[in-house]
């Protein structure tokens, strides 16, 4: 769905899409043929707010006494003193009104021959004007409009993009920031006269005024003003099958971007931001082979294929819902919706499916909600191994729920760390601290700083445990946000769970220091 062409959206339908959950709307996009969905990013794209000068044709209501000089004119009258008297307004007035319609170009002098002596005549402008009681009178205006950076023109997003625009300095914490297409700065030659001209309209429109202008562009002359903002948008990456360049779609308010993916493309921003090294050094594949060894090669072959094959029939159901739309008779109908109910079924079962591999894939929109089902149903253990511990993550729902596992008696073990201390920010400290202050109140809990730990590992009791690149305890605050490959494994088969259990174990008995 491309952002700029989408059908207007009422206020409540546009605000529910912009609130959904990014895992949420990561599973709905996760459908690309050809690729895989390894990551998604809170980033910040480019829009500037730039000042521009320029002239306007201005429609305005005409005066009154303007209006009546016209219609006098129109009439046969043409001195002013004629006007004026038939008028009943002093000769300053008329005099003032001649100028202004003199100037507007709405009437002219006409002399029928050098004998005879000049008079007021209406011209094709000033019969217009007569016609539509508006005046169009010549303005230099001011005005300040977005221009996106990563589209390289001017655009409208609607009047709600002013309160979400970010400042450099206000960019979040893990917030990418997406460059420009272009290094050079804005000028009038990257402004087109007709696009300014209809953001313009759409400015006006939307405006609270009860009497909205008329006004045409005629000219741009000047800007004088470049601020750069940035509008939080969600990141798709995805990683081709069989070779190729990553791919990246933007999703602004809940809405996919043709045009920005389209644009990020063509400004080579995958080398730009380095994002085909980063999924290279991050390869999920790599990552299990080295934790649980190449005969897992298999069941994640196996895994991929039912995967493929539920993304294939789920495009079927759109092609079908598509032409439910088109087809004209309710035979033709209810056929296709028949069509659809056995395609469902055929998705609940390929499901069923995976669900059945010992060892199968886990997306990355998977790992939050895995994460807050383990932290309820673990019954005996629960291990996570995460790099950092980061309040944006760990939050207080997070450790109450770690607080209620410890006093059902399961036991919980922590590793973190990686390399020495990193810095952290104030609220980081004090989750950390909470932490810790658990550690010491329960002997059951576990918490080790263990210094290089690169592998994320999720265990629950005998029930599944995950190896991934997904950092469990700090995903939303990473202080190297890169895009990576966060796709994981999901182990349900005991013995192997069991096995990798075992050998984080050893990190756990070994002695500080």
């Amino acid at each position: 769905m491309n952002l700029e062409n989408a059908e207007p959206m009422v206020a409540d339908e546009s605000e529910k899409l912009a609130k959904q959950r990014p895992e949420d709307i990561a599973r709905r996009y996760d459908n690309r043929a050809g690729y895989d969905f390894v990551s998604w990013r809170k980033v910040g794209l480019p829009v500037y707010k730039i000042t521009v000068h320029a002239l306007i044709q201005l429609h305005k209501s005409i005066p009154p006494i303007e209006e009546f000089v016209l219609r006098t004119i129109k009439a046969g009258f043409s001195s002013e003193q004629e006007i004026g008297g038939l008028l009943g307004l002093e000769f300053v007035l008329v005099r003032e009104a001649i100028i202004n319609l003199r100037t507007s170009e709405d009437i002219d002098l006409i002399a029928p021959d050098p004998s005879s002596k000049q008079v007021w005549k209406l011209t094709l402008k000033g019969e217009r004007t007569l016609r539509s009681l508006k005046i169009v009178v010549p303005q230099k205006r001011t005005f300040t409009i977005h221009f996106d950076g990563l589209l390289w023109h001017p655009h409208w997003y609607g009047q709600h993009l002013e309160s979400s625009l970010l400042k450099p300095r206000e960019l979040k914490q893990g917030m990418i920031e997406i460059s420009p297409c272009q290094t050079n700065q804005i000028e009038l030659s990257d402004l087109n006269l007709i696009e300014v001209d209809r953001l313009l309209e759409k400015i006006e429109s939307e405006s609270r005024r009860k009497v909205k202008r008329e006004q045409d562009l005629l000219a741009l002359k000047a800007i004088d003003r470049r601020e750069r903002f940035y509008q939080p948008a969600l990141a798709l990456i995805y990683k081709a099958k069989e070779g190729g360049e990553p791919q990246v779609a933007f999703i602004i308010d809940g809405i996919l971007s043709e045009k920005h993916e389209t644009a990020f493309a063509h400004s080579n921003g995958v080398k730009k931001h380095r994002i085909f090294e980063s999924l290279r050094v991050s390869d999920s594949r790599h990552l299990v082979e080295r934790e649980l060894g190449t005969d897992v090669k298999q069941s994640l072959d196996k895994s991929e294929t039912l995967k493929t094959e539920v993304t294939s029939v789920q495009t079927q159901i759109e092609n079908v819902q598509k032409n439910i739309e088109q087809v004209q008779t309710d035979e033709e109908k209810v056929a296709l919706k028949q069509k659809i109910v056995g395609l469902q079924r055929k998705i609940a079962e390929l499901k069923k499916q995976q669900s059945s591999v010992p060892i199968r894939w886990l997306e990355v929109y998977e790992h939050r909600p895995l994460l807050e089902k383990v932290l309820n149903d673990s019954k005996e253990r629960l291990l996570i191994i995460s790099p950092w511990i980061r309040a944006s993550a760990t939050n207080s729902n997070l450790i109450r729920q770690i607080e209620k596992l410890l006093k059902a008696n399961v036991k919980v073990f922590i590793g973190y760390g990686l390399g020495e201390e990193d810095e952290k920010s104030e609220y980081d400290a004090k989750t950390e601290e909470k932490i810790q202050k658990l550690a010491r109140r329960y002997n059951n809990f576990y918490l080790k700083r263990l210094g290089d730990t690169h592998a994320k590992i999720l265990i629950s009791d005998k029930k599944l445990a995950v190896v991934t690149s997904f950092n469990w305890l700090s995903f939303k605050g990473d202080p190297n946000r890169e895009f990576r490959d966060e796709r994981g494994t999901l182990i349900s088969e005991p013995q192997k769970i069991d096995e990798l259990f075992d050998s984080y174990m050893k990190r756990f008995n070994e002695p500080a220091g």
